[in-house]
């Protein structure tokens, strides 16, 4: 259901075309015959259809975006709220990055030369133990190389601080995870946001530098990406309300009382010769269980509802009228990591392979939610963002099943015996214009592209902003000065005293510097460090979601 909506969705002008009865009867008979040889689980009912499109055509229009994937955790999509004069603006304001020499282009390690990194929050992060940090003090954003230098150094947190104590899901008796090595938290590193306050016109205003991003070079680039950010905020706005809990998820297909969805088989099976009655109960029910069919739940009535309300449902999406970021911290603001990256692909290395399940950043970077803008596509086979989810074993506990009859459990929600308690959820396509907004507990991976014309080169730019937890706020571009010694030089050589000296004399002043600022060779040594330790991370993540696992055999 999810790949067919998504499809239907993607469609240009879908929303008008629903209005029409005849293409919307075409599109419904099209999704009810392209399943109908499938599993019944996989097959798409007319309620279904009904249902689901009136519910996103409202949603849109009351919303302006819509989900791309509805599960406890949303997806949402937009191809609109960027305008179009906007990401023009963002082009050329990123123009400058990329137009620089190829000695000094920063290709992605392990890239293969295909990912160039523009601005990445990997490169100079906070170094627990290193880096110096302003207590009391503020670094300010057009100055913000006058900083670099001053302040205490950040001190290296304790286990206290690094070690998860505590696990959801049935599994969390496990006493391994109290005792073993853990990398959920980093003691070494940790992205550093900038500051973005909350105006009262409804603008935003970065207040403080994007690591990585020199502001005096790039004002224009900053402002552009101050209305991006306008732009997104109300689409984490929602994507945070539709967050019910973190952790494990409950299910959404509701199975209650003493509902199991068998039709039995009419009739009885015509018993053999010579059965005893042990055998004949074997048989009959062997018999059962091969002739039934399976009936999954259909939705009920259509029943649209209104943000003004205390909690609606549109379908499966449970939206609460709380969290609005403007409102709860225009006090404080937000802290949002910023990412941009290109994939290029030549007529050489026509195809990328795709990456990993994972989710952003580690435990330090308190990252909830991701917003990614695919603001320039050329020359780009379809692409598209995956993504999966871990969901609550005890869920099914309270659900009547036989002993050893949990084959409808596994055909309904996708899952198997003594396996990983993971849902995939589907996948989402990712072309030019589009916005995606996402919570933090969902895993997602992008999936393999190649050159739409492998005889051309093309290219893929994407900006994404990571929101950190509003309520739990971490070290920022705010107290941690400038690292970058290449920032420090140009602030040096501009100085009086310093840019009336001969060349080399200036290049031996800021040569003389011991190890801090950081110079660039370091901060790529130092980035395959934190690379690799977040490696760790993402397969730690992976067995702690392989603890959790179905159990149906023992009930």
């Amino acid at each position: 259901m999810i790949n067919v909506i998504g499809q239907l969705t993607d469609k240009p002008d879908w929303r008008k075309k629903i209005m029409d009865e005849e293409i919307v009867n075409k599109w419904k008979n099209e999704a009810i015959e392209r399943w109908q040889d499938e599993p019944v689980e996989k097959q798409f009912s007319e309620k279904m259809f009904e249902y689901e499109m009136k519910d996103y055509a409202r949603f849109e229009e009351e919303h302006g975006f819509l989900p791309a994937i509805k599960a406890e955790a949303v997806v949402f999509k937009s191809d609109t709220v960027v305008p179009t004069q906007l990401k023009e603006e963002l082009r050329a304001a990123v123009m400058p990055l990329e137009q620089v020499p190829d000695s000094d282009k920063d290709w992605h390690p392990n890239s293969d030369e295909k990912v160039l990194d523009l601005v990445h929050p990997s490169l100079f992060p906070l170094l627990y133990g290193r880096s110096r940090v302003l207590k009391p003090g503020r670094v300010s954003l057009d100055d913000c190389e006058q900083w670099i230098g001053t302040g205490g150094i950040m001190p290296v947190p304790g286990e206290d601080h690094t070690k998860v104590k505590h696990w959801g899901g049935l599994s969390s008796w496990d006493s391994r995870w109290n005792t073993r090595e853990q990398h959920f938290y980093s003691s070494r590193f940790q992205w550093l946001p900038c500051e973005v306050a909350l105006q009262d016109d409804d603008s935003v205003k970065i207040i403080s530098y994007i690591n990585n991003l020199q502001p005096r070079k790039h004002k224009s680039l900053y402002r552009v990406l101050e209305r991006v950010i306008e732009k997104v905020l109300p689409m984490w706005n929602i994507t945070l309300r539709c967050m019910e809990h973190e952790g494990w998820k409950d299910t959404r297909i509701q199975l209650d009382g003493n509902e199991v969805p068998w039709k039995n088989p009419e009739g009885e099976r015509t018993p053999g010769e010579d059965e005893d009655e042990d055998e004949k109960y074997e048989l009959d029910d062997e018999w059962i269980r091969n002739k039934r069919i399976l009936c999954p739940p259909e939705p009920g009535p259509y029943q649209p509802g209104s943000l003004e309300k205390e909690e609606i449902r549109h379908s499966d999406i449970k939206v609460a009228p709380k969290t609005n970021l403007r409102r709860d911290f225009a006090q404080h603001g937000l802290q949002i990591i910023v990412k941009l990256a290109n994939i290029h692909l030549t007529p050489d290395k026509p195809d990328y392979e795709g990456g990993s399940w994972h989710i952003e950043g580690q435990l330090n970077e308190k990252i909830c939610a991701s917003a990614l803008y695919y603001y320039d596509n050329s020359n780009i086979g379809e692409s598209e963002l995956s993504f999966r989810e871990a969901i609550s074993t005890e869920a099914f506990y309270d659900v009547p099943y036989e002993q050893s009859d949990f084959e409808h459990f596994e055909r309904l929600f996708g899952t198997i015996d003594q396996e990983a308690a993971v849902q995939e959820l589907g996948s989402v396509l990712t072309r030019e214009d589009r916005v995606l907004t996402f919570p933090n507990v969902l895993q997602h991976r992008v999936s393999p592209f190649s050159l739409a014309d492998k005889t051309k080169p093309g290219h893929r730019k994407i900006l994404a902003l990571f929101l950190v937890d509003p309520y739990t706020r971490i070290p920022s571009t705010a107290i941690v000065p400038p690292q970058q010694r290449e920032w420090w030089k140009d602030m040096v050589h501009e100085l009086d005293r310093v840019s009336e000296l001969p060349l080399e004399l200036r290049e031996w002043v800021t040569d003389s510097a011991g190890d801090f600022p950081i110079g660039l060779d370091e901060a790529k040594k130092l980035r395959l460090d934190l690379m690799g330790e977040r490696r760790v991370f993402v397969d730690d993540h992976e067995h702690r979601l392989g603890q959790e696992t179905f159990s149906f055999c023992e009930h």
